[in-house]
């Protein structure tokens, strides 16, 4: 059940933002700093990623655990799933039907879009905003700064998530 008005929880979710978000942000002022010049939500790429780096022609995509439903970790060669994040773990109590299609939806259009990226030979990063939380924030970044050098080397390689 939801506990406030529906007024106001129509004002709160009007403030979500689908770009210019405080992690994507983040990455941004910290690709910046590094000396690496990108661009926004590029409409002419497939799904809009949300920053690309065309010299290492390389997407990077910062993925809001509760939207994008998180519960896989990077272990250095694959993805493993171990836990839901704390943050993708709830869902919304009232209009289950609705959240549950919502997410889905979400799911199998990351899965689309990281496939024909993949066809078109972009190398992906996928950062989850857990991995931008100031404990983890700057072995995140390392993670970063270093598959985009590689890149940068060798421009094609596997898609990636810290």
């Amino acid at each position: 059940m939801d506990t406030v008005t529906p007024e106001q929880r129509s004002k709160i979710m009007s403030r979500i933002r689908s770009r210019d978000t405080k992690p994507e942000l983040l990455v941004r002022r910290m690709l910046f700093a590094n000396g690496y010049r990108f661009r926004v939500c590029d409409r002419r790429i497939v799904g809009h990623p949300d920053i690309v780096i065309p010299r290492c022609r390389a997407l990077i995509e910062v993925r809001g655990c509760f939207w994008h439903r998180h519960g896989w970790t990077w272990n250095g060669r694959k993805l493993v799933q171990e836990t839901i994040c704390r943050d993708a773990s709830s869902s919304p109590a009232s209009n289950r039907g609705f959240w549950q299609e919502k997410f889905r939806r979400n799911v199998r259009r990351d899965a689309e879009h990281e496939r024909q990226w993949a066809e078109e030979g972009w190398n992906l990063i996928v950062v989850w905003a857990c991995a931008l939380k100031p404990s983890v924030r700057e072995k995140t970044f390392r993670f970063i700064r270093r598959t985009l050098e590689k890149w940068r080397e060798k421009p094609t390689a596997p898609h990636v998530s810290p």
